[in-house]
């Protein structure tokens, strides 16, 4: 995905409100999936969780790549590249079937 993030001419910035309610669709697939135990749903949820996480990741990318719409301010990298740190740390959370 940093690839991608780096070559394309797509802006993906844009997306962050979208992102926000497939969180929410996911903590709520999530609670699902905590009152019916499924290992399917599980399989899913983690599946679901590590694909958002990584569309959160190439947002992160391009915000600090800072060539799209929206960029983050050179005072603010070590934020950026926390969140950078969070995403890869939730998407290996995520793979791993952790909450």
């Amino acid at each position: 995905f940093i690839c991608h993030t780096v070559t394309t001419r797509y802006d993906f910035t844009y997306c962050n409100s979208a992102l926000l309610i497939l969180v929410v669709d996911v903590a709520m697939f999530g609670i699902f999936c905590t009152f019916y135990y499924s290992y399917i749903a599980e399989v899913i949820y983690g599946c679901l969780g590590a694909l958002l996480f990584s569309l959160y990741l190439v947002i992160d990318c391009q915000l600090v790549m800072g060539r799209m719409a929206y960029s983050a301010d050179p005072e603010d990298y070590i934020n950026a590249a926390l969140r950078i740190y969070l995403d890869v740390v939730l998407i290996f959370l995520y793979i791993l079937g952790r909450r």
